[in-house]
Formats: structure tokens, sequence, C-alpha cells
């Protein structure tokens, strides 16, 4: 891996101030004059197996004898403009300058290796597919093509629709199951209502520290915890361990409806116990957070740990300031309860201070869908592939736009699936999928 010298303001005229932003490259399938491919970053740690295992992208990169980079994004992983995570160094934390860092890198390093008549192709997933369609739409005479794997590209303060989708895909497996579920809530919100039902929840939930009566906060986090096991099997079902961190189990869907409609395991309530306890023995974690306290000291600490970055300040950041993203419980059609938009708003008052409220979460999110766009997608040659498990498809793009801007709709497909190595457990649609990208684009290459 190599580190490139990034500039830390590309939009004023007198910062000149650079850092290191951190790059790997491959050029092992490489033939003279052959694509570029420029894995964009997203919010995680940039490392080695994205461009040497056989991902997806790289056997495209073989099959077409491409040079592949993949470039760290700001603020994540080891590329650290300013050593801290301070609110004031957050500041320069945006896609934009994201946005701006991916030019600026394509531009020197085609000037230094001699790329720069080669077709260069952006990809990422996730929000670093959000940013290789952007970078294609913005600067489309740097990025020939772009494939922008289950990217949102609309941004919203209350995305609802996220457990909708997550209803949704549970009701594929079994309809019963998240009737079971929403059962489950159902009486844990009744019971957070009674004081005398506290010790039990301690117990049954091995909570850390004991539930602070009245505090709406630590309420709704203790709810957000209990949603996480639904929230994970349906984005990455069986996917590979999620490289956006975040605990390392997942149980897939089938496994999470099975234990729901065992009735030898007792009431829905007695197995949804089971299945949190199933969790903590595999994640070797001790107790259950739910003391919001704890959370808020950890995201406050704004020094970074080198040996193991993390990503959540600087995500809720982005989400405070420009995305929202924050999947709200405030739809009828979902099954769990007690996440408003107001606790999410909380929370970024909290870790970055009173300016950040609904006022300016908005204003934020009418900008980034005014500069980018949002749904009114411009340009050509741009890939969406979206699976119909992945509850972040709902701001993607699902359906053709036009025959230069395709949507790979793959059914029973989880978050980012087909990037992921090609295994033997593969649905043919998803198969079929990664077929389909790869014709397109061989095709746009020729032209």
């Amino acid at each position: 891996d190599g580190s490139f010298q990034q500039k830390l303001d590309h939009f004023s005229k007198n910062s000149s101030q650079l850092w290191p932003q951190r790059y790997f490259i491959n050029d092992v399938f490489y033939k003279p004059g052959g694509p570029v491919f420029l894995m964009t970053g997203g919010a995680w740690t940039a490392c080695e197996s994205w461009i040497s295992i056989n991902r997806t992208w790289v056997t495209y990169a073989e099959r077409l004898g491409a040079l592949f980079l993949l470039l760290e994004h700001r603020f994540y992983g080891h590329s650290q403009p300013t050593g801290d995570l301070s609110t004031a160094s957050l500041h320069y934390l945006s896609s934009r300058q994201a946005l701006a860092d991916i030019v600026n890198f394509r531009t020197k390093i085609a000037k230094k290796m001699g790329l720069t008549k080669n077709k260069w192709v952006a990809f990422g997933c996730s929000y670093g597919g959000s940013l290789a369609v952007w970078s294609r739409i913005k600067h489309p005479e740097l990025f020939a093509a772009a494939v922008g794997s289950s990217a949102p590209i609309q941004a919203k303060a209350n995305f609802y629709e996220y457990l909708e989708v997550v209803q949704r895909s549970l009701a594929t497996h079994n309809s019963k199951c998240f009737q079971t579920v929403k059962e489950v809530f159902d009486q844990v919100v009744r019971m957070l209502k009674l004081r005398k039902y506290y010790s039990k929840l301690e117990n049954d939930f091995m909570l850390c520290k004991p539930l602070i009566f009245y505090s709406t906060m630590d309420q709704a986090f203790f709810l957000e915890h209990l949603m996480f096991p639904f929230k994970s099997a349906v984005q990455h079902n069986k996917s590979e361990k999620n490289y956006e961190g975040g605990v390392g189990v997942y149980i897939s869907m089938e496994e999470l409806c099975d234990m729901m409609a065992n009735t030898s395991l007792g009431s829905p309530y007695h197995r949804y116990i089971r299945i949190i306890h199933l969790i903590f023995k595999h994640g070797d974690l001790p107790c259950f957070a739910t003391n919001y306290r704890e959370k808020l000291e950890a995201v406050l600490d704004s020094s970074i740990d080198h040996h193991n970055p993390t990503a959540i300040r600087q995500f809720f950041y982005q989400s405070c300031t420009e995305f929202g993203f924050f999947q709200t419980t405030d739809s009828k059609n979902q099954p769990f309860t007690g996440l408003p938009l107001s606790y999410f708003l909380q929370q970024c008052s909290d870790f970055f201070g009173p300016k950040f409220n609904y006022d300016s979460l908005n204003t934020g999110v009418l900008s980034t869908n005014a500069y980018y766009g949002g749904f009114n997608v411009t340009g050509s040659k741009i890939i969406f592939p979206n699976g119909s498990f992945d509850p972040w498809h709902p701001l993607g793009i699902t359906k053709d736009i036009s025959k230069d801007l395709p949507a790979v709709f793959i059914k029973g497909g989880v978050h980012c699936a087909d990037m992921y190595e090609q295994r033997d457990i593969d649905s043919a649609e998803l198969i079929q999928a990664r077929e389909k990208i790869f014709q397109i684009l061989q095709k746009w290459l020729k032209q």
C-alpha cells in the first residue's frame, strides 16, 4: 500500500495543508492500455484483502486486463487528515471533500503512472458506491463508467423505509415471523413503562447496568440493541462477515425466524431471549449494553485508536450533517417500536453540540440532494446493482433509467452482494447479476 499527499481543504484558496491518504494497488492482471478500476472507500477501514482475494470486481479486472486501486476515505481507517475526530476537525469530513479527494487522486496518479489515456471505472459499495456514482456524474471526463453497488443516492432524514424492508424480507421466509417479533417488542415496551419489571428485563437480557427509569434515551438505546439481530440478519443474510465492522455474529434470517416460530422454546418473549443469549455466547460479549451514557462517552472520545480505528463517530457526523439515513420506527409497516427521529437528533446534539439539530440536518439533506441530484440521475454509463433483501435499496436506483443507466435488481440479494466472492451457495439470480454487470461494463469499455 502507498500513501498519497492529499489536500485537507479542496474548497479554500489559501489552505495548503496536506495529509497522507492511504491507497492500495494491484497490477497483477494489468495489460498495458487496459482499464483502470478505482474502488472508492466508504465508511470502513480499507484493507489489502479488497484487492487481493477473488472478490467479484477482482475477477472483472482479471477478465479485462485491468489495473486496480483502492482509495481509503478521509477520516476512516488510517487516512486521518487531522489526527483527531474533534467536531472542529470533522468539519473537513464530507462527501464533497471525499469526491474532491477522488478527483485529485485520479488525476495525479494517472499522470504519475502514465495512465492518462486509459479508461477509468469507479467502483464502490454502500456509501462508497454513492461516491463512485457521483464521481461519474460530476466528472465524466475522468471516469468512463461507474458501478455503485447498493448505493444510497437519495439523502433522507427519516429513513423509515429501512425497517419496512426488514419486515418484508422476514415475511418472505414466514409471515408469522415478524408478527411474533412485533408481539415481543410490544411486550418489552409495556414492561419498560413499569418499574416492577426492570429487574426481570435486566436478568433476561443480561444487561450490563441497571435500566435507568424515566430515561427515554436509555430505553430507546435498549430497544435499538434488541433490533440489531434482525437488522443485521436481513442486511447481510449469510454473506461474509460485514467488512464495515460491527458485531461479528450473523444468524441468518431462516435461523432467526425458525427460532421465533419454535414453540418448544416457550413464549415469543422467551424465544427472543434465546436469540439474544445465542448472540452473546458467539460474540464473547459479557453483557448487553443499554446505558446511553456509556455510548455517549465512547462517541464523545475524539481520539483515534490507530490499532483498531472505528467509524461510528465519523459516520454519525455525516448522517447528522448531510445524509440523515436514520432508521426510525415511524412506519406502521414494520414490527419494531421506540425509535423516533428525535432519538437520533438528540444524539447529533449530544455528540457534536447544540448547533446540530433538526434544522441543520434538514438543510444538509436538501443541500445534498440538490448538489448530487438524488433520484434524478443524470449522465450515462452507471450501473446500479441492488438486492431486494437489502434494507438500503429504497434509497437506491432499482429500475432502469435508460439503456445507459441500467439497474441490476437482485431478487433475494443482500447489501453489496454482487461485490463479494463467488461461492457455491450463491443463488442463480446473484450469479446472473454479476455476469450481467460484467457484460455491460465490457460493452461500454469497447465503445
